[in-house]
Parts: C-alpha cells; structure tokens; sequence
C-alpha cells in the first residue's frame, strides 16, 4: 500500500505495474448530473473509496455510515448507508415540522449485499451500490419554478468484489445463485433499476423536502437511534456534532422524539416494542412513500392513505374511493358487511342473499379479509413484470415476500376486535354486491356490467392471495362461474387489464 507523498518516479512505477494509486488526500469526483456522458462508468471512479480493492472498502472520511430503524423491504438483502455533502455544506433541519433542506450535490448512497448462502455472513457478496445526487434549483421547464432534482445512478459490482460497473440508463433485469442449505440452488431475482426509474420512488419536490419525500429514510422517526459505529451518542446528534446536520435540534431521546422501530420484539432502551408500533412502523416506512401526504404533495396515491404522524405516533389508514365519498378501513366501523335478503328488492334486485362488502385495507379481526395483508403477501411471476394492475405491493424492486414482516401484520391484525360476522348461514355462496360499474359475485357467479360484457368472450380471472391465477368459465355474455373449492379470502378479479379487489366468504 502506497501513502501520499511518494516520488513522481513511484507513481510512474506504481501505474505500469497496474497497483491502485492510493492518495490520501483523496476527495469525492463529483460530475455534472446535466452530462450523461460525465458520469463515472466505474465505482471507483467517483472517488468514493480510499481502498475499494480490499475487502474493507474504506471510503472518505467525510461519508457518514447510517441506519434506520424501520428499513425498507429488499429481499432480505443486506444494506448499507451512507449520506455526504460537499465541504462548507451541511443538511439544513428545522425540528418543528421534520423539514430537511438539502444542499446542492448533497449525496445518498446504498450498498446492497447478499448471502449466497443464506444466513452465512462468509457467503456475503456485494451486489448493487446506488447513487442519490441531489440539483439544486433547476428551474422547471413547465411551470417556471425552481426545484430540487434528484438523480439515480446504480452500480453492479463485478465478480471479484474489486469494483462495480454503472448500469444501463433504463437498467435491466439479473439474477444470483442462492444455496439454501440442504435445499436444491435457487435463482435470486434481481432488478438494477436506471437513471430513468429512480423519480418513480424519489419524487422530484419544489423547494426542499418535508418528511422524507425525495430521500425515503432520512428524517427524524428513522434516524432517532444509537450511532451504529460510536457508542453511546444518538445518531442524529452526531451528525449535528459533524456538521453533517444544522439547525434547530433538541434532546434525542426515542421518549420525547419521534421514532419507528424495527419488526423484531427485542428490547429497546430496557422497553419491549409492542406489536402495535412495530407493525404501523413497517407500514409507514414501506407503504406511506406512495400511500401518504409525505409521498406525494396531493396527498394519498390512488385514493389509499397510509400516514403515520410523526409526532403523535398515531396512524390513520384508510380506503378513500376517489369517485365516491365512501370512507373504509381500521379507523372507521362503516366497513361492517351489510346483509340484504332476496325479499329486498330495493337493495338487492338480483334475487338472492347478499353481502355488500366494500374493499378494505384492515378487516379487524380477519387477516384473510384485509387487502394491506393480500397486497404484501402476493408476488409478480417474473423480472421485469411490473404491470400496473398486478396485485403485490411495494410494486416494484422486490420479487420475494417479508415473512416475519407478514406474519407481523396478521397478528397485529388478529389483535383488534373483530368486526361483526357476516350472516354466513343463510348464504349458499359467497356474494357482494356494489353501485359502482364493477363486477359483481352472485351466489357462484361472477356478473359483469353490461359495459364491461363484450359481444364474444371476455376473458375473467380469479386470483388469490398465492399469486396463482385461474380463468373463469363463461356461462353467459354477462355471467362467469367461480370455482365451488374457494376458501374465504381476498381476491382479486381481473376483467382484461382491470382489476377489482373483492373479499369472497
């Protein structure tokens, strides 16, 4: 290993022997984000390590390692991260309302890692590192205004773990050996997003960022917890003592600070996390960057509304229909099912026993009801599959189901009183009925609007909460019979690309 300082006759040397130049002066290179062509095509091309050939991977002294306390969701993947300004610059916080105002070149960076041999840490190998650069003030071409920019750049890292590769601008679909002990090798799945899908999660945001919209995880309720390397110091404190963070601050403690905690029920501070907390935790930190005020400035995406308050730590969730001013979900006792008779023929035309059930995100009481649970338990069939109306959730860059986070959810769901049961015994099939245009399930039948009944065949599916899909046969133009081996659940319709949410009991 070279130091600094060394003859220029060395460095020659240094170079024709093709050893790494090791400088210890070293600083990050940073690149026009406005030039495609100036982006480094390698990782150790940006500067950002002082030693990427060894197994360490030392990095600038002014890149600040990171953790969260409710981490995003990647396939079980192993990540690290890390936050950097440019010299003289710091992130500008104001406690009052969680807001970040982040400098020009500000930087984001996240190192993905995967055990080919689950849960051996000697079978770690690095994946994938991403680059968030943040641009600051570029005027808007269509309203004129000035706004923060943020632009993605990812890097594959290359067999021999010495160096990484910049991804295509549209990046492109991989997959990695896995042997899971006594169990035959299995393909990973693996998505390297481009330059182009980076603003799909890290929304571009006039002025700076309120709650963590552009930067999923910087902000206080993530941030709030001991310094993963530097004992006894809260993290967000030291970050005010680097000058990485300025502003207003106050005492860091998770007891007057907001803060999220993790899905495991292990200690914190001497205090076992309740199941309450730790499952609205998960939610907001893999939900609420699309479903909530801070993921989108108009408020909720596709009328689902997942906020969690980030001083109360109280949570609102809920199902808003945008056409209609129906309110449903955890907070609101309107969600119990309404039983019409056949002799009511005011509500129920079609001549049978019915149940209105509208979709809801948390069926207290009734995991297998509750759409938040089906959502994260059903997964896409193939890379690159990321069809709009496929029914998992997050939607995109992740191909395997959290089991303990799963698992977390239906019990915390089995903890709130039950809503009322339906009237079962009179009803010889599962049934809902809806004023909207939508499919319809009578008895075994599935009833299609007029509007949505092609001349010929339409094609209709069934799909559960496995994932797997089943076309329905077709009785009439209108009518579809369901399987009779249903088990009670949610399930999803799809008439041709549209999908319709329907609990069937």
């Amino acid at each position: 290993m070279f130091k600094s300082g060394f003859s220029g006759l060395t460095k020659k040397l240094v170079i024709a022997l093709g050893l790494p130049v090791l400088a210890g002066a070293q600083t990050f290179k940073y690149w026009n984000v406005l030039d495609t062509g100036a982006v480094p095509k390698l990782l150790s091309q940006t500067g950002m390590y002082t030693d990427i050939i060894s197994a360490k991977k030392k990095v600038l002294t002014n890149v600040y390692h990171f953790e969260v306390n409710s981490a995003l969701w990647s396939d079980g993947a192993h990540k690290m991260r890390w936050v950097m300004n440019k010299p003289g610059t710091s992130i500008k916080y104001e406690e009052k309302n969680d807001y970040w105002g982040f400098p020009d070149s500000s930087i984001f960076i996240k190192q993905f890692a995967i055990d080919t041999i689950p849960g051996d840490t000697n079978s770690r190998m690095l994946w994938e590192t991403r680059f968030l650069v943040n641009r600051k003030e570029i005027v808007d071409s269509v309203t004129g205004k000035k706004m923060d920019r943020w632009y993605g750049y990812t890097y594959k890292w290359n067999k021999d773990q010495k160096d990484a590769k910049l991804v295509p601008e549209f990046g492109f679909d991989d997959s990695i050996k896995i042997y899971p002990p006594g169990k035959p090798t299995v393909m990973k799945k693996w998505r390297f997003p481009g330059r182009r899908q980076c603003e799909t999660c890290h929304r571009v945001d006039y002025a700076d960022t309120l709650h963590g919209r552009s930067v999923l995880g910087f902000f206080t309720a993530q941030l709030n917890r001991p310094h993963p390397d530097v004992a006894n110091i809260n993290q967000l404190e030291y970050f005010f003592q680097q000058n990485v963070l300025s502003g207003t601050k106050s005492n860091w403690t998770a007891s007057t600070t907001p803060r999220w905690y993790g899905i495991d029920d292990s200690l914190v501070n001497g205090q076992k996390i309740g199941l309450d907390v730790r499952a609205r935790s998960y939610i907001a930190a893999n939900c609420s960057g699309c479903h909530g005020k801070r993921g989108m400035e108009t408020g909720a995406t596709f009328g689902v509304d997942l906020n969690y308050d980030f001083y109360t730590m109280e949570s609102k969730m809920e199902f808003r229909h945008k056409s209609t001013s129906w309110s449903f979900g955890l907070d609101d006792s309107s969600i119990t099912p309404k039983f019409y008779p056949k002799t009511d023929k005011g509500n129920n035309p079609n001549g049978y026993d019915s149940l209105e059930i509208i979709p809801a995100l948390v069926v207290p009481g009734y995991p297998q009801k509750s759409v938040i649970l089906f959502r994260q338990r059903a997964r896409s069939t193939a890379p690159g599959d990321y069809d709009p109306n496929r029914n998992q959730m997050p939607p995109l860059a992740t191909f395997e189901v959290n089991v303990p986070a799963t698992n977390l959810i239906e019990r915390w769901i089995k903890e709130w009183t039950p809503i009322p049961a339906p009237y079962s015994s009179g009803i010889h099939a599962y049934s809902v009925r809806t004023r909207l245009k939508t499919p319809m399930v009578q008895g075994r039948q599935v009833i299609l609007p007029m509007e949505m009944a092609g001349p010929g065949m339409v094609k209709v599916t069934l799909t559960g909460i496995s994932g797997r899909s089943q076309d329905l046969t077709q009785i009439s133009r209108t009518n579809y019979a369901l399987p009779s081996s249903l088990t009670p659940g949610v399930y999803v319709i799809r008439v041709g690309r549209q999908s319709f949410t329907r609990y069937l009991f």
